[in-house]
């Protein structure tokens, strides 16, 4: 279940970061992560774990953009990633919408999709996993909500591919113990207009520490199990 992400276009370098200790969080991915700032999902997460948190997402990030002087400022998740070093104990992300948007009720849409994750679990966000994987970190992954019930945002046209990602996402992090895969619609509910910001799209304040503390539930669980 899903929705996305759009912020005013802002050409800020990403600052190279480590971790404050064994246990700190990055956080990589779009608007979705990045919305409100100091009370987004990746500060929700944190505080709930009581641990450190590193957030390098930007509105507007894909997960992988075509454009290379953006990319480089860091509206390419999988860069956000490869910028920020080693030695995370986890990483929570979110992304794809960016990438799919313009395709979205298109005859362009499946492949796009397909692209990003495909039907046997291939593509480039499975393959950023499997990387972030390589270095041991465990990962999150949050998977898009619906848009509110009252009124259709630009994102509406892509909740169809979502609910397929988001399916795939749910297999994907079935065969491996160190990936979690939160669907964000299960606790976002379309109808409840306070979990959402005005544009409708993106988390309010109370939906990103709704998200962050389903988060950390999640990673909870993975950890008691390792």
């Amino acid at each position: 279940m899903r929705a996305a992400f759009l912020a005013p276009f802002a050409l800020l370098a990403a600052c190279v970061a480590t971790p404050s200790s064994d246990d700190a969080i990055l956080a990589i991915g779009d608007s979705v992560m990045a919305w409100n700032g100091a009370a987004g999902i990746p500060e929700a997460t944190a505080a709930a774990l009581g641990r450190p948190v590193t957030d390098r997402s930007k509105s507007l990030a894909q997960i992988t953009n075509p454009n290379g002087a953006a990319a480089a400022l860091g509206f390419d998740i999988t860069r956000q990633f490869a910028g920020a070093g080693g030695g995370w104990d986890w990483v929570i992300l979110t992304g794809g919408g960016n990438d799919i948007r313009d395709d979205c009720a298109t005859p362009r849409m499946d492949a796009t999709r397909d692209a990003l994750i495909g039907p046997r679990g291939t593509g480039d966000i499975p393959t950023l996993v499997a990387r972030i994987r390589s270095t041991g970190a465990k990962v999150a992954f949050v998977g898009y909500y619906d848009g509110a019930e009252t009124s259709p945002t630009g994102f509406t046209p892509c909740q169809p591919a979502f609910d397929v990602m988001n399916a795939r996402m749910t297999q994907l992090a079935a065969r491996d113990p160190g990936l979690v895969f939160l669907d964000a619609g299960d606790v976002i509910d379309p109808g409840d207009l306070g979990l959402y910001a005005r544009d409708l799209v993106h988390p309010s304040a109370r939906g990103s520490a709704v998200i962050g503390r389903a988060l950390a539930t999640a990673m909870r669980a993975v950890e008691r199990g390792s």
